[in-house]
This record gives C-alpha cells, sequence and structure tokens, in this order.
C-alpha cells in the first residue's frame, strides 16, 4: 500500500515538473518540433540509468523516483501522440522515423549510459 502512495505522490511531482518543463520549452524556442519532450524523454532516461546503477537501494527509490516521479516526467505517450500527428497529419513520413528513431535510441543509450557511469 505505501508503495501505491509513493508512486502517486512522484507520479504528481513528476508531471508538474514536465508541466514546467514544456511550458518553458514553448515560450524559450519557437519551434514548429516538439522540444520539450526530448528533454524530458532523453534526461529522464539518463537519471533513471543512474538511479538503477547506484550502489543506492533503497525501497522506496524505485516506486518514488523511478516509477513516480522519472514516470511522470518522461512520457512516451506524449511522443506517441507526436508521431502519430507527424504520420497522419502533417505527412511526414521522413522526419517520423528519424524522430521516432532518435526518440527511443537515444533515451535508450541515455539510461545505458546513465547505468555504466
Amino acid at each position: 500500500m505505501i508503495n501505491c502512495l509513493l508512486i502517486m505522490l512522484g507520479g504528481g511531482i513528476g508531471a508538474v515538473i514536465r508541466g514546467f518543463i514544456t511550458n518553458f520549452c514553448n515560450h524559450k524556442f519557437n519551434s514548429k518540433s516538439p522540444v520539450a519532450t526530448p528533454i524530458v524523454n532523453i534526461g529522464g532516461s539518463f537519471i533513471i540509468g543512474l538511479l538503477l546503477g547506484s550502489l543506492l537501494k533503497l525501497d522506496w527509490i524505485e516506486p518514488f523516483l523511478i516509477v513516480g516521479i522519472l514516470g511522470g516526467l518522461t512520457t512516451f505517450s506524449t511522443l506517441s501522440s507526436e508521431l502519430v500527428q507527424l504520420l497522419m497529419i502533417k505527412k511526414k513520413f521522413v522526419y517520423f522515423i528519424t524522430y521516432s528513431a532518435l526518440q527511443y535510441g537515444v533515451s535508450f543509450l541515455a539510461c545505458l549510459l546513465g547505468y555504466i557511469l
């Protein structure tokens, strides 16, 4: 039961942080391309890797930090939505392939790098 509360609390915190990052990026960068999604997905994946690879193995780290905060921060559902828009609405197939490969590939590599460090 305590793990569910930690996940719920962490998820809320992560979602709020993501909202702040999205708003900041929308105001800072005047781009037609999504900027916040790669930042939170790659950065969050790197931090998850750091936590998974660290010697710090406390019971609350996975439910609160990894599943909760970082799960709420990183958002592959938003990525999926952006990919559908690129493919179906904007009809930008090459950008769709490039963006999806970079997002998934770089996020994985960031997580792996964090784990190794």
